[in-house]
């Protein structure tokens, strides 16, 4: 029988280390239809190093929650830069254009809820597990594969 519910301590989860060109991160996904059939929603956390930036972009069919859980973050939410510290929240409904950079010295946590799942199988292609070779990505490879999972990247300088 598998079970109604699951608890996540702070080491479990499905762990990925993002391929190049991102500078530095991980992401770690926990609930969604593989880890745990949820078929409602999938969350995750990511990991990204000081400097690391999460490029603008927009999601087709989904609502997306990013917490900060530690460190800084500058938000683009549309056309404004939001500063967001550890404990902000922020709902991102779909179709609308966001990224995250983090502004901090150290590395910044961010949990997120999307919903319906999806993007962490964009996180699956742009990653690779512990161990395994991080073959570097092109620009033009990202974009393919964030638009086969409903994600649209904004060109840079737009």
């Amino acid at each position: 029988m598998t079970p109604s519910w699951f608890v996540f301590g702070p080491d479990d989860g499905e762990v990925r280390h993002l391929r190049p060109p991102a500078r530095s991160g991980a992401v770690t996904i926990m609930v969604d239809p593989k880890n745990t059939g949820s078929q409602r929603l999938a969350m995750g956390h990511q990991r990204l190093g000081p400097g690391s930036v999460i490029p603008v972009h927009l999601h087709e069919r989904q609502d997306e929650i990013l917490f900060v859980h530690a460190g800084q973050a500058t938000l683009i939410l549309e056309d404004q830069r939001v500063p967001a510290a550890e404990g902000t929240t922020v709902f991102v409904p779909e179709g609308v254009w966001h990224g995250v950079v983090n502004a901090g010295d150290g590395i910044l946590h961010l949990l997120w809820i999307i919903t319906p799942p999806g993007l962490e199988e964009m996180f699956r292609g742009i990653s690779a597990p512990p161990g395994a070779e991080r073959r570097p990505m092109t620009a033009d490879e990202f974009t393919d594969l964030a638009r086969r999972h409903g994600m649209h990247v904004r060109p840079q300088g737009t």
